[in-house]
């Protein structure tokens, strides 16, 4: 099907205004017929990454989501996309390495119909987007904190559906900012979920978690998604991505 994107298409800016983010989104389905050009654009341990998914449709999402990361990150440093140099910390979470290292902080999600890139030149992000397809109550019941899960039996139907994206969207957020993923549990902070409620971190157990400020981000219809930053007034700028 195609997807309908929600933010408007532009090119991209190299210039951020004070605690500004970028949000950058562009669709996965359909998958374009000539996919060489994102090909030729990715290096060595991206192609073995890529060709190690079984279906060819996973393996043109990866290759196309890698490219444009590549393009967008090569179009705020100046340089070709092929020249950009990633590396990752120690639980995998990637990075830019060599000069680039300090320019820019990112976090890339996709899901098999969209995928969204966060940039900033400041602090630290975490973005995370996912469909909203119908999950199992014991999804949550097996990751949730118990606040979580009393704010979740609250809801019905597609509204349930609704919080549990939500929650699940805004830890995996904050986990991914973190640096961390999820070697860290989930049900060891506490996020909002609730449709009235602000984007929130309610409390945490432990002390690995810093003051994470969440936004909604939701780039089209049928996904839900959410952004992690430091930043206490930052400023979302969301685009689609024209390579």
């Amino acid at each position: 099907m195609d997807l309908t994107l929600r933010w408007p298409a532009a090119r991209v800016c190299g210039s951020f205004a004070a605690e500004e983010i970028h949000l950058w989104e562009w669709a996965l389905d359909p998958i374009p017929q000539e996919l060489t050009p994102h090909l030729k654009i990715l290096d060595h341990t991206e192609l073995q990454r890529m060709r190690a998914f079984h279906f060819a449709e996973d393996r043109a999402r990866y290759m196309l989501t890698h490219a444009n990361l590549r393009r967008i990150l090569g179009a705020y440093l100046h340089r070709s996309p092929e020249h950009i140099h990633f590396a990752a910390n120690r639980f995998g979470k990637p990075q830019l390495s060599g000069e680039d290292a300090s320019c820019l902080q990112f976090s890339l999600s996709h899901s098999q119909t969209i995928a969204v890139l966060a940039v900033t030149p400041d602090e630290e992000i975490g973005v995370d987007v996912e469909d909203v397809r119908p999950i199992e109550p014991e999804v949550a019941a097996a990751h949730f904190s118990a606040a979580e899960l009393s704010d979740l039996s609250r809801l019905h139907g597609d509204a349930w559906l609704g919080g549990f994206y939500r929650c699940w969207t805004r830890k995996e957020a904050i986990l991914k900012a973190e640096g961390v993923g999820l070697q860290r549990a989930l049900d060891g902070f506490d996020v909002s979920l609730l449709p009235d409620a602000p984007a929130e971190l309610l409390g945490a157990r432990g002390d690995f978690l810093r003051p994470w400020k969440l936004h909604d981000v939701s780039p089209a219809p049928g996904t839900i998604g959410a952004l992690a930053t430091l930043q206490n007034r930052a400023q979302l700028t969301c685009r689609s991505f024209l390579s």
